[in-house]
């Protein structure tokens, strides 16, 4: 869940550089018509405050929707942006990836200038590459960054306010670093899952659980294989409640191990959470 604004400057953007240039899917069509169909792989930004999340959805406005129809405006193909994480509402994307299959020649390079001209502000593609026809920009990814970040001092932002979650009173950093360290490696996050949340595992293995505090603002970090609905919101939540003193550090493992969500602490909202990082094999 930008644009033309740029980063807020508490996040820095992802890595630009794009996928490495495979050979076009060549296709048959009735008439002996030869076709080249290609896969346009994308790096996308946007500021998820004025859409209900990237899925299309009907009579709302949406991330996704909002490519396809740059993309009809440029290729004139009605095609489906595939992304590799579905955000919700009001979430944000600092390094979103999507891919789409196009009969265009436009040359990928040439993508992001095209398709920013029709993207509302909120909106930019910042990188575009031809890949290989295979790759599925949800499937073929292996892990995924988020940050949340946190606005702790006693005054609103008004600047921050789509940005960032503001929390007024103290908060101890120390004591939510010891809480989220018994998060990594790999765990069955049941009670870190959302209502509504039908994954067939809950198993996860999350890498990295960091959190960083500069001046007023607190950066939490979490990379993992994959994420749960509302998991990152909900460890989050449950976090601000061992920085607020309302926990113990050792109960953040308690509360893994119950596999019960009722214990863990409220979802925290939608507006701090950033997309960061896709990773795919290959990658560093």
């Amino acid at each position: 869940m930008e644009g033309a604004r740029g980063n807020p400057p508490h996040l820095a953007s992802p890595a630009r550089g794009g996928a490495q240039r495979l050979p076009a899917l060549v296709c048959r069509v009735p008439g002996a018509v030869r076709v080249t169909v290609r896969n346009i792989k994308l790096i996308i930004e946007y500021d998820g405050t004025p859409f209900s999340g990237w899925q299309r959805l009907k009579g709302r406005p949406s991330v996704q929707a909002e490519l396809e129809r740059a993309v009809l405006k440029v290729t004139g193909e009605r095609l489906t942006v595939i992304g590799a994480g579905r955000t919700d509402a009001g979430v944000h994307a600092l390094g979103q990836v999507g891919n789409c299959a196009t009969e265009s020649r436009i040359a990928a390079g040439r993508f992001p200038a095209a398709l920013n001209a029709y993207l509302p502000p909120s909106i930019r593609v910042l990188a575009a590459d031809e890949v290989d026809p295979d790759f599925h920009a949800r499937y073929a990814a292996i892990g995924r960054t988020y940050r949340y970040a946190v606005l702790n001092r006693p005054a609103p932002s008004a600047i921050l306010r789509n940005h960032a979650y503001h929390v007024p009173y103290p908060l101890g950093v120390q004591s939510m670093v010891a809480g989220a360290s018994a998060l990594e490696g790999t765990h069955a996050f049941d009670a870190f899952r959302g209502v509504g949340s039908y994954e067939r595992t809950t198993i996860c293995t999350l890498r990295r659980a960091g959190i960083a505090q500069s001046g007023d603002m607190v950066i939490f970090t979490f990379e993992a294989d994959r994420f749960l609905r509302h998991m990152v919101r909900m460890v989050v939540g449950t976090l601000l409640k061992v920085g607020a003193g309302k926990l113990v550090p050792e109960a953040v493992s308690e509360i893994l191990a119950g596999e019960d969500n009722r214990r863990a602490g409220p979802t925290a909202p939608a507006h701090g959470l950033y997309l960061v990082r896709v990773i795919y094999g290959g990658q560093v």
